[in-house]
């Protein structure tokens, strides 16, 4: 079985100097775990091609060389150590990507689409957080605090937290479950589903969580707002350092600013309702689709069953 990314540059940071290792055996494409003492951790693609140009990051570093044999090398480097849980998902997101599809003698533009769509994650910024927006992240913090970390404890729990990172699902549990975060008005007999893929979780367990959520003022009894959230989640964590760690960098993946006016969603807790997402729930996927439609934003009615 392939080690992950992280016991890979655990193993190459006991090694002296820089030192790689092969991903593993069956990938396609030429990927090396990299590491750097004294704490660089990278990944290395190497390519029979020209890599493209690379976007900017602040917080990563990207290097394109020629080797001796004509043949060349796109490393990509973490510098900023406080970020190592977001990186890593970056890398694991890179690896998993390329496993098919991608042309070996040209996999330098893959690999930099997928760098580019992160990119265009880490540097979302607060403005982006529209009322929608942090409605939407209240409810996911809400499922945090209230199913997932209670069942998972601070790190397993922080690492299932995907929806920062753009995935279908928000969370991504060990066991392989999921679940889809939807933040509704109390009352709310319908929810608006963003893709084909968002209710797809192929063969694994899928629960969509419908949070009902109801306007509030700011001094009214169990009022929430995403920074009184946030604050609370963070002290729940302060004893786990690297979970507190990791999720600081998903705030940021989310357009988090803690300096920004992030109070003016104002709501209260009505009740979270789990539904299965099984072969009765109503649902559009690309396997249930007419073939060339490609994508498909629609609204469902939630069932009145199956909800706890």
């Amino acid at each position: 079985m392939p080690r992950t990314i992280e016991e890979l540059w655990s193993t190459l940071r006991r090694e002296a100097g820089s030192a790689q290792r092969r991903i593993d055996a069956s990938h396609p494409l030429d990927l090396y775990a990299d590491f750097e003492h004294p704490d660089r951790p990278g990944l290395v693609l190497f390519s029979p091609s020209r890599p493209p140009d690379a976007p900017s990051l602040k917080a990563i570093d990207i290097q394109r060389r020629q080797r001796h044999d004509g043949s060349w090398s796109l490393r990509i480097v973490l510098e900023e150590p406080r970020l190592l849980p977001v990186f890593a998902e970056l890398c694991r997101d890179i690896v998993e990507f390329t496993r098919s599809g991608v042309d070996p003698v040209w996999p330098g533009g893959p690999v930099l689409s997928r760098i580019d769509r992160w990119r265009t994650l880490m540097q979302a910024d607060a403005a982006a957080l529209t009322r929608s927006r942090l409605r939407g992240l209240i409810g996911e913090l809400l499922v945090l605090e209230t199913r997932v970390l209670p069942s998972l404890g601070p790190d397993d729990a922080v690492l299932a937290w995907t929806g920062p990172l753009g995935t279908d699902q928000d969370f991504l549990l060990p066991n392989g479950a999921r679940i889809e975060v939807k933040a509704l008005d109390r009352d709310a007999g319908q929810v608006r589903i963003n893709g084909l893929g968002q209710l797809d979780a192929g063969e694994d367990p899928l629960e969509l969580a419908a949070v009902r959520l109801e306007d509030c003022g700011r001094e009214a009894e169990d009022a929430i707002t995403a920074s009184r959230l946030v604050t609370r989640l963070s002290a729940r964590l302060s004893d786990a350092a690297v979970a507190l760690r990791a999720f600081e960098g998903l705030l940021r993946f989310a357009g988090w600013d803690a300096s920004a006016d992030t109070d003016s969603v104002v709501v209260r807790l009505h009740r979270i309702d789990y539904h299965a997402v099984n072969g009765a729930f109503p649902r559009l996927t690309v396997s249930l689709v007419p073939q060339g439609v490609l994508d498909a934003s629609y609204e469902i009615a939630l069932p009145q069953i199956g909800a706890s």
